[in-house]
């Protein structure tokens, strides 16, 4: 993280390996309770720039606010997939929902807040903005049944790059 303080930006491949390596500590944390998935979809560059901690800020939710506080655990999963200009990440969990976690914790919310701020600031140097969208899932029975976080980053990004904090 030292090393990478000043960049903004880092691939797609250097983005998986540090969310993969906080996953499986908190595997070794939580064992069984926790279960993740990472598929990344044809004709998906690794080596596309994505902003950096785009996938563990959201992870690091999810598990927190979501997964852990569910009884049996839970399942992320997080998908890469192209589309069109941009690549879309989609961190999504099957825990107890926003509604319900918003009782359980001692979240200040920053975190969310400080991440579309971030966005914000990138998408006034972009040739094409960051979105996302957050959605809650619900059961058949109409129950919290997890959270959606997709995410939508432009590709070829040449103006960025040369940018830092």
């Amino acid at each position: 993280m030292i090393n990478d303080a000043e960049r903004i930006y880092r691939s797609l491949k250097e983005e998986l390996d540090f969310v993969t390596t906080y996953l499986d500590l908190e595997k070794l944390r939580f064992g069984e309770k926790l279960q993740y998935e990472i598929e990344i979809g044809e004709g998906v560059s690794q080596t596309e720039q994505v902003p950096k901690l785009v996938l563990h800020t959201f992870a690091e939710n999810a598990i927190k606010h979501g997964i852990m506080p569910s009884e049996e655990g839970g399942v992320l999963k997080i998908r890469v997939n192209s589309e069109h200009d941009y690549l879309k990440l989609t961190i999504e969990d099957n825990g107890i929902g926003r509604a319900r976690a918003e009782g359980h914790s001692t979240s200040t919310g920053k975190g969310l807040k400080i991440t579309g701020e971030f966005y914000d600031i990138l998408n006034q140097i972009n040739k094409k903005p960051i979105k996302h969208l957050i959605t809650d899932l619900y059961n058949e029975s109409g129950d919290p049944a997890g959270t959606r976080v997709e995410v939508w980053v432009p590709k070829d990004q040449e103006q960025d790059k040369r940018y830092k904090l």
